[in-house]
């Protein structure tokens, strides 16, 4: 039975007592709501439309931090109770179909997608009003789909699905409610390829809990397995013709990319995340060759193992790096490399990613704190000699002796400055060689390498975890 009566005294007296904060049990059961939609556009139009709601296991999520403060993300997610018009959960997020978003082919305006997306909230006692909103050229949050969904109701599915994957807890902390969940499967991995899973969890998960602020904060995290087996070993590779069949579709050439590792089957993804409480999603793929990708509250991917010639350390430096991306929103610092991307951030506005700016206000950096007094802003770091080792790099192939050799010369000279740097604003962030700053000269967001976050990007990612846990 409905209580709205009682839904208007609680929120009336809420706003009495002055208390910002959502009460979990006044609003919410114990359980996740999984609202699917399909994404549909092009570059300067879209529609949603609604597929399926889903009643799943335990909300891993915090009980405490409901309303979104963060402000990170292309999207944000929102649920009103219906009878009081009260928003009793948001949150941020970004999507596959947002990155393509700002690709040529989704630019040209000819050519209209669709993508299978998610949103994922606690499930509510009473009736709701979801909507999703967008970010337009001004960085604005515009409300753009709402949906009325009844808790009660026979269409949504409360079907238990009997999947074959067996599950594992690999890190237990405690609670899911306290903790940041992780959830972690494979894709390309056979049956008998099931220990080398277990193997690249256990190596590249201790490569994340190396680096600050990871290392010191492990306690608050929480990893679970789901042993998924593909029918065949390695994912695809359509640029090289290499097809294969595999449980979670992952893919090389996304977004026309040949190192961008994404899956367009979020479907068959969440149904079997859904096996086991989890906040963040992280897709290992049994393949060598350089690949991953991260986005922001949606998953990461990432490549194990190196090839011959190949440092064997770099895939440890992506599954760190794109962690980083899906995480805490943490936006690629790098603009020598080529992406997919044509209009990633647009001119003269400030992006959203908590690490880089830019520098509307050169008076009051984002990160003005951080920086010490006297530190000239902006700040030089030796950009011209980088950049002329980078026009260089573009002239051999990527991964052959002569690329590495020069990445390394960058990477030394990087280092240098590094070694004297304040927190401060160097030009050249975000796919753009001007225009656009970061706050240290390397960070793990910056090069191909395994230097440390910067501080700003420690923050963010400290951040991150309080709101999950505190």
């Amino acid at each position: 039975m409905k209580s709205t009566g009682l839904c208007i005294l609680l929120l009336a007296a809420l706003v009495v007592a002055g208390q910002a904060k959502v009460d979990y049990d006044t609003w919410f059961t114990d359980k996740t709501m999984r609202v699917d939609y399909y994404h549909t556009g092009t570059a300067r139009n879209e529609f949603f439309s609604l597929d399926q709601v889903y009643q799943e296991g335990e909300w891993p999520g915090s009980r405490v931090n409901l309303a979104d403060t963060l402000n990170l993300g292309k999207y944000l997610v929102k649920v009103f109770d219906e009878a009081t018009g009260r928003l009793v959960y948001s949150r941020g997020y970004c999507t596959v179909f947002g990155e393509w978003q700002t690709t040529v082919e989704a630019l040209s305006g000819s050519v209209y997608r669709t993508m299978h997306e998610t949103v994922r909230f606690p499930f509510p006692k009473y009736p709701i009003k979801l909507v999703i909103a967008v970010r337009n050229r001004q960085n604005e949050f515009i409300d753009t789909f709402s949906a009325g969904i009844e808790p009660g109701s026979r269409s949504i599915n409360l079907e238990k699905r009997d999947l074959p994957w067996k599950t594992e807890q690999y890190l237990d902390n405690g609670s899911p409610k306290k903790k940041v969940d992780i959830v972690i499967m494979g894709d390309g991995y056979t049956h008998k390829e099931m220990g080398k899973f277990r193997q690249d969890v256990k190596h590249y998960t201790e490569q994340l809990f190396n680096s600050q602020p990871f290392s010191s904060r492990k306690n608050d995290f929480n990893i679970r397995l789901v042993l998924v087996e593909s029918a065949e070993s390695g994912i695809d590779e359509p640029h090289l013709g290499n097809w294969r069949q595999t449980a979670l579709g992952a893919s090389y050439n996304s977004l026309d990319s040949p190192r961008y590792v994404l899956t367009l089957a979020n479907k068959e993804v969440r149904d079997i995340a859904a096996l086991v409480p989890y906040d963040q999603l992280y897709i290992l793929v049994n393949s060598t060759r350089y690949g991953g990708g991260g986005i922001f509250n949606w998953y990461a991917t990432s490549f194990t193992g190196h090839a011959e010639g190949q440092p064997d350390w770099w895939a440890d430096y992506v599954f760190t790096h794109e962690f980083g991306h899906s995480f805490a929103g943490l936006a690629d610092e790098y603009y020598t490399s080529d992406t997919a991307y044509e209009e990633f951030y647009a001119e003269g506005i400030e992006p959203w990613d908590p690490n880089i700016t830019r520098l509307l206000n050169p008076a009051q950096p984002k990160w003005a704190d951080l920086i010490t007094p006297g530190t000239p802003v902006p700040t030089p770091w030796g950009k011209a000699a980088y950049d002329s080792l980078g026009v260089t790099l573009r002239s051999w192939q990527r991964e052959t002796p002569e690329y590495i050799m020069i990445e390394q010369q960058m990477q030394r000279l990087l280092a240098d400055a590094n070694s004297l740097a304040q927190t401060g604003c160097y030009e050249g962030a975000g796919y753009m060689a001007t225009g656009m700053f970061r706050s240290a000269p390397d960070c793990r967001m910056f090069s191909k390498s395994l230097t440390p976050f910067c501080l700003v990007c420690q923050r963010a990612i400290n951040r991150m975890i309080d709101f999950y846990t505190r």
